[in-house]
C-alpha cells in the first residue's frame, strides 16, 4: 500500500471511531467537493470580469480621447489617435473630362496642391486625396501614402511637412502628366489607381484601398471602403470607355455621381437703395457640401443686368452674394461653378424685385434739385424747408413746408401740388426707412395753391425722430436715384458685394440738367396708414396735363 493511502485509512479509522454513519460521511465528502468547485468558479469569474474591465477601459478611452480603430484587410486591428482632420477621396480624369472632376482643385482658395501643375499642361488619370484641417490650430502633414492591395504610393519630399492653418486643405494626386497602367509606385509621378493591380478589370476585385496620413508625427489609417480611389474595383476606362472622374466624398463613403447648385431664395422684394442677398449651395450628388469652391454670380437680365460677383463656399457648401440697386424693376440672377476641366454647372434662376415706397397714405415729401447729391443730408420737412432747400428755378415760397399731397403716386415728368402752410396734413408716421422723395427745380404759388415740377425721384434713408409738426425738421440721406426726366442726370449707387465680389460702380453725381434719360419703368409701393392698405404702380408715367 502506498504512503498516500495510509493517511486516508487513518482518517477513515478515526471517522469510524466517532460513530459517524458511512452515508453521512459520504454526504460530508460531497459537500466539501462542491465548495471546492464553487471556489474555482468564483476565481474564474473574477478573471473574466477583470478582462472585461480592461477592454471596457480601452473602449472608454477611445470614446473620451477620440481614438480611431482601423483594420485593414488581413491586418491586425490597430488603435491610433484620430486627429482633427477630414479625409476626402475622388478620381481625376481629364482624358475623358466631364462634370464629375473633383472640385475644389488647383488654384482654389485655401488649397495646397501637390500634383501636376499647371492644369493646362497636365492630363490627369488617377485617384486624388484631400486632407482638411478641422482643428482650431495649425497641423503639420508629414506625408501621405495610398495602399491598393500590395501597391503603395507616397507623397513626401521637400515641400513636406505641409503646415495647414485651420480650415485649409492639402490635395494630392499624380505629380506627372499622362496615363499609366498597373502598379508604378511608390513615386506618385503617375497614380492610375483604376488600373491597379491590373488593366482591364471589369469585375470588382474587392480591394479596399487605405490611406495613411501622418499628422504631427502620428500616422492615421483611413479605409476607402467605398472603393473611390480604385473606381469600384474595376477599370471603367477600359471596360466602358467612360469618364472615370468622381467628385469628392468623405473617405469610407460610396461614390456620389452628379452635383447640385441651388440659388435661394427663389424670389424677394427689396426697396431701392437697400441690399439684396442670395445664397448658392454647392453639393455632390448625395447632398454632401463641397467647400472652398469659387461660385460666380451674375444678374442675367433686369435693370442691373451685367452686375457680377463671386464668393467661396464655406464648409457647409454655401456662398453669398449681395448687391444694391439705384433703379426699380426685376432682376434675374444665376450662379455658376466651373471645374478645372472647363465644365460649368448653372443654378436655377432667382429674382429680385426692386421697389420704391413713398410717404405713408399717398403723396410725397419734396427736396430741391440742388440738394439731391448722393450721400448728401437733406431736409424734406419742416417750417424752414425753403431755407434748407435750393432750387435752380429760384427760391421756394416760405409757406411751403415740404409735403405734396398730389399726385398720390408721383412719377418723373409730372407736377406736384400742395396747400400752403400746414393745411395739407403730412403722414403721421413712422416713415419708411428708405423712402422715395420728389426732386423739384421750381416751386411757385398761385392763389392758395403751391406747385412745382418733378425732375427726379430719389431714395432717402430717413433719420429717426420724424413728427408731423413742422416745428420738428425731418432729415435723411440721399442713397439712390429712381428716375429723372430727359433733361436730368441719373446716377447709380455703388454696388456692394459679399465674399470679395466686385460689381460695376459709378461715381456719385447730382441729379440736374444735362444728364441722361430715365429708366424705362419703376415699381412703386405706397403704404396707407392702415397696415392692410397698399398701392402699387408703374413709373415714370406720361406727363399729366
Amino acid at each position: 500500500m502506498s504512503r498516500l493511502a495510509r493517511p486516508d485509512r487513518r482518517a477513515f479509522a478515526l471517522r469510524n471511531s466517532t460513530g459517524i454513519a458511512p452515508r453521512a460521511r459520504l454526504a460530508f465528502s460531497s459537500r466539501i467537493a462542491q465548495i471546492e468547485r464553487g471556489g474555482r468558479r468564483l476565481s474564474e469569474a473574477r478573471e473574466r470580469t477583470a478582462g472585461r474591465s480592461k477592454r471596457l477601459a480601452w473602449v472608454t478611452a477611445a470614446i473620451l480621447f477620440g481614438l480611431a480603430a482601423v483594420a485593414a484587410p488581413g491586418s491586425v486591428l490597430k488603435v491610433t489617435a484620430a486627429p482633427a482632420i477630414s479625409v476626402f477621396v475622388g478620381y481625376a480624369d481629364s482624358a475623358r473630362a466631364g462634370g464629375e472632376f473633383p472640385n475644389p482643385w488647383n488654384g482654389a482658395p485655401h488649397i495646397t496642391f501637390d500634383a501636376c501643375s499647371p492644369q493646362a499642361s497636365c492630363i490627369f488619370d488617377g485617384g486624388a486625396m484631400r486632407v482638411r484641417n478641422d482643428a482650431a490650430t495649425s497641423v503639420s502633414i508629414d506625408h501621405i501614402s495610398a495602399h491598393i492591395g500590395s501597391c503603395v504610393y507616397t507623397w513626401s519630399g521637400s515641400m513636406y511637412p505641409v503646415v495647414l492653418p485651420p480650415g485649409e486643405s492639402l490635395v494630392t494626386a499624380q505629380r506627372g502628366s499622362g496615363v499609366s497602367a498597373g502598379c508604378t509606385g511608390p513615386d506618385p509621378v503617375s497614380f492610375d489607381s483604376s488600373d491597379i493591380p491590373s488593366v482591364g478589370t471589369c469585375i470588382n476585385d474587392g480591394i479596399q484601398p487605405t490611406v495613411d496620413v501622418s499628422v504631427d508625427g502620428t500616422t492615421n489609417t483611413f479605409v476607402d471602403s467605398g472603393q473611390v480611389l480604385n473606381t469600384g474595383g474595376i477599370d471603367p476606362g477600359a471596360c466602358t470607355n467612360t469618364d472615370e472622374s468622381t467628385q469628392w466624398v468623405r473617405i469610407g463613403s460610396k461614390p456620389c455621381p452628379g452635383e447640385a447648385l441651388a440659388l435661394a431664395p427663389p424670389s424677394q422684394v427689396d426697396p431701392v437703395g437697400s441690399t439684396a442677398a442670395v445664397s448658392a449651395t454647392f453639393t455632390n450628388g448625395c447632398g454632401a457640401p463641397l467647400g472652398d469652391v469659387v461660385i460666380g454670380f451674375r444678374v442675367v437680365s433686369g435693370p442691373n443686368s451685367g452686375t457680377t460677383g463671386s464668393g467661396t463656399t464655406d464648409a457647409a457648401g454655401n456662398a453669398t452674394f449681395t448687391y444694391s440697386s439705384s433703379v426699380t424693376g426685376t432682376d434675374s440672377l444665376q450662379a455658376a461653378v466651373t471645374n478645372a476641366v472647363g465644365f460649368t454647372k448653372t443654378s436655377n434662376t432667382a429674382t429680385v424685385t426692386w421697389t420704391i415706397e413713398f410717404a405713408p397714405g399717398g403723396g410725397s415729401f419734396v427736396i430741391g434739385n440742388s440738394n439731391d447729391i448722393l450721400g448728401n443730408t437733406v431736409n424734406f420737412w419742416g417750417s424752414q424747408w425753403a431755407k434748407h432747400n435750393s432750387l435752380t428755378g429760384g427760391p421756394a415760397p416760405r409757406s411751403f413746408k415740404g409735403f405734396a399731397d398730389q399726385p398720390p403716386t408721383p412719377a418723373c415728368g409730372q407736377r406736384w401740388t400742395a396747400e400752403p402752410g400746414n393745411s395739407t396734413p403730412p403722414p403721421d408716421g413712422p416713415l419708411p426707412s428708405l423712402m422715395a422723395v420728389i426732386v423739384t427745380s421750381a416751386a411757385t404759388k398761385q392763389g392758395p395753391e403751391l406747385s412745382g415740377d418733378i425732375v427726379a425721384i430719389v431714395v432717402v434713408k430717413t433719420d429717426p425722430g420724424y413728427e408731423p409738426n413742422p416745428g420738428h425738421a425731418a432729415t435723411g440721406t440721399v442713397v439712390a436715384v429712381v428716375c429723372a426726366v430727359a433733361s436730368a442726370a441719373t446716377t447709380a449707387s455703388t454696388q456692394t458685394q459679399g465674399h470679395g465680389a466686385q460689381a460695376p460702380t459709378a461715381s456719385p453725381a447730382r441729379v440736374g440738367p444735362g444728364g441722361g434719360s430715365p429708366p424705362a419703368a419703376c415699381q412703386v409701393v405706397t403704404h396707407g396708414k392702415s397696415a392692410h392698405h397698399s398701392r402699387r404702380n408703374s413709373c415714370p408715367r406720361s406727363k399729366q396735363h
